[in-house]
């Protein structure tokens, strides 16, 4: 058992922390699981969409009475391919949609593993407390009991700081993906121009190319998005004072796979995803100067209590 005050506090200090990330950690678990389940869901109909729409160019390509009809009628080759691009499109969202199923399921593995981490936390705790009451019987108990105030504010503060953090460490990933997306966009954008202006085969090789680089990079900014979001809303939901404000910032990044996909080569789409992709970079940037200016903030309560504790300590 423990001899000095000094001890006890800190082993309790980090202990109360544990308490907070296992409370956290049990939130996210049971969130991602009904998030992947929805997930499935939306693969699941989008799967079927796609398979529909491949019958549906499968049948205009072989003998049948569809075929011979379109052909009488003389738009068969028109008919094709309205048939194909939909069909393309329809692979396209199924494509998304299982993207996001994976990412989502790794999520939760990883969700679950951490949670796993500390899901005694609060057995531990109450342990803990136990040995120190049969201690305090036999020491100081009006320095004794302010210590423990202070180990549990300092506990509080000490998990809000970390969520913060990994707030702040969501909000950078999900800041560099949305940049690299802009990068490629404004590419896109100019070789679209060099393409309107006659560049020729090359150019529109070049741009496709470029729209699809930054298509790839949006699945993997949607989801950077999706978990900075959650980050904000833990730490929301946590102080009940809303010092972080929440902004939309997914369905910018939806927009990415709904209409664009149809039209993917007009030169106005490039510019107008270009305008969303920076309009959430600018919202995660005020977003992470909110964090940082808490951060700063919550270390030096932190450091202010520490040291109460510590003159307290040395003064018993």
């Amino acid at each position: 058992m423990p001899e000095s005050l000094s001890v006890w506090s800190e082993r309790l200090q980090q202990a109360r922390s544990r308490i907070e990330e296992m409370h956290k950690r049990k939130r996210q678990l049971e969130q991602v699981e009904a998030e992947v389940k929805k997930q499935r869901e939306i693969a699941r109909n989008c799967l079927s969409r796609s398979e529909m729409e491949q019958a549906d160019v499968e049948e205009l390509n072989k003998l049948s009475l569809s075929r011979v009809w379109h052909r009488i009628t003389g738009k068969l080759e028109e008919r094709i391919g309205v048939e194909e691009r939909e069909a393309a499109e329809a692979q396209l969202k199924y494509d998304s949609a299982q993207a996001a199923l994976q990412a989502l399921e790794q999520e939760k593995a990883e969700t679950s593993r951490l949670y796993g981490e500390v899901m005694n936390a609060e057995a531990e705790y109450e342990r803990l407390l136990k040995e120190k009451a049969e201690w305090i019987g036999l020491h100081d108990p009006g320095t004794a009991a302010r210590l423990e105030e202070l180990t549990e504010e300092i506990g509080l503060l000490l998990a809000r700081l970390r969520e913060t953090e990994e707030a702040i460490r969501a909000g950078n990933r999900a800041s560099e993906r949305l940049t690299a997306a802009s990068e490629k966009l404004r590419s896109a954008r100019n070789w679209g121009t060099y393409d309107m202006l006659g560049g020729g085969m090359i150019s529109t090789h070049i741009k496709h190319n470029r729209i699809e680089e930054a298509r790839q990079i949006m699945h993997e900014a949607q989801h950077a998005l999706r978990m900075f979001e959650k980050e904000l809303a833990d730490l929301n939901w946590r102080s009940g004072a809303g010092e972080v404000e929440i902004g939309g910032f997914l369905s910018f990044a939806d927009y990415f796979f709904d209409g664009f996909l149809t039209d993917w080569i007009v030169q106005g789409r490039i510019n107008e995803a270009l305008d969303k992709v920076e309009q959430g970079s600018q919202e995660v940037t005020l977003q992470l100067r909110r964090l940082s200016g808490e951060s700063a903030s919550l270390n030096g309560q932190i450091g202010g209590k520490r040291n109460e504790h510590k003159a307290l300590v040395e003064g018993a």
